[in-house]
């Protein structure tokens, strides 16, 4: 629970902040109030005391939770220290226009005369810094990583057919995209149905690929989604050099979670832990999370040495 610490605390305390003050100033707040302000600080767009107080709740808590399950997932990796970093800052960048909001609007009869200075946004920005570089410092650094394992070869026999297939599921992909819709659903039930609208086709676009389908055969490797059949990621049995079966940690080696480029490395990254590792002729690495990835690399291995045999 200390790993989680760094980010559920700062988001704990904001959420808890802006409620509290809500609350409290709820009766001395106008029945709608001021929420966005243009460049010289006037307020120019305005929502009901009751959205208010559930959009920006929503808004902490949810992000507090994801970001407490992506530093969760990602266990003593840097990518870890950094999640941490971002997600106190977040929490403080965020927390502190949705209270000063709320104080802003208290005692005023029209919200149209609200006024909120600019150079706040100067004190946001650099109150989010200074607590994630703070976060950042506090956060311990990330133990070494485990390296490749010597991979056998499947030996198959000429004209003998074999093929692997497996699926993985992300929870890291999975939760936030489900929480990400639910919010884009009290979006729409408690405020404009524009803010409702891209957090729902987010959520919607990001859970197909939560769970993929890899397949190991005599066309080489595949992977798709279990859900759409486009996009996928091919390569063909020709132009694979070998496999092997490695350990990833999805925020140290990849910096997250889905489909994931590095130079000269391609990565389906839906968790961390037992990956397959298939280089090829030209040089690049694709790396795909799925468990029991030691028998597919060997049925890999074994189809390019009997391709290569019969080339």
């Amino acid at each position: 629970m200390r790993r989680c610490a760094p980010t559920a605390v700062p988001f704990g305390l904001a959420t808890a902040v802006y409620v509290g003050v809500f609350l409290l100033s709820y009766d001395r707040l106008p029945g709608r109030i001021a929420i966005h302000f243009s460049g010289d600080g006037g307020a120019d767009g305005f929502t009901s005391r009751v959205a208010a107080l559930w959009s920006g709740a929503g808004l902490l808590a949810g992000l507090g939770l994801l970001f407490t399950v992506l530093t969760l997932v990602s266990k003593e990796s840097p990518g870890a220290r950094m999640t941490a970093a971002v997600g106190a800052g977040t929490a403080v960048t965020l927390g502190y226009p949705l209270v000063l909001t709320v104080l802003a609007n208290t005692d005023v009869e029209d919200p149209s005369a609200v006024h909120l200075p600019m150079w706040h946004m100067a004190v946001l920005l650099l109150a989010g810094v200074v607590t994630g570089a703070l976060t950042w410092w506090l956060t311990s650094g990330a133990p070494p990583r485990e390296t490749a394992r010597p991979t056998p070869v499947l030996v198959l026999a000429e004209g003998e057919a074999a093929a692997w297939s497996r699926t993985v599921i992300s929870r890291a992909v999975l939760f936030p995209a489900g929480f990400v819709v639910l919010g884009g659903l009290l979006a729409l039930m408690f405020g404009s149905w524009q803010a409702g609208l891209l957090p729902l086709a987010l959520g919607f676009l990001c859970a197909p690929f939560s769970a993929v389908r890899v397949t190991v055969d005599r066309h080489g490797l595949t992977v798709a989604s279990t859900v759409v059949p486009r996009p996928r990621l091919t390569v063909p049995l020709g132009t694979i050099v070998s496999a092997d079966s490695v350990q990833v940690d999805a925020m140290g080696d990849f910096g997250g979670w889905g489909y994931r480029v590095r130079p000269n490395r391609r990565g389906v990254v839906l968790r961390s832990g037992e990956a397959l590792s298939v280089r090829t002729a030209g040089g690049r690495v694709y790396v795909i999370t799925v468990d029991d990835s030691t028998t597919a690399a060997a049925l890999l291995n074994g189809l390019v040495h009997r391709h290569a045999e019969g080339a």
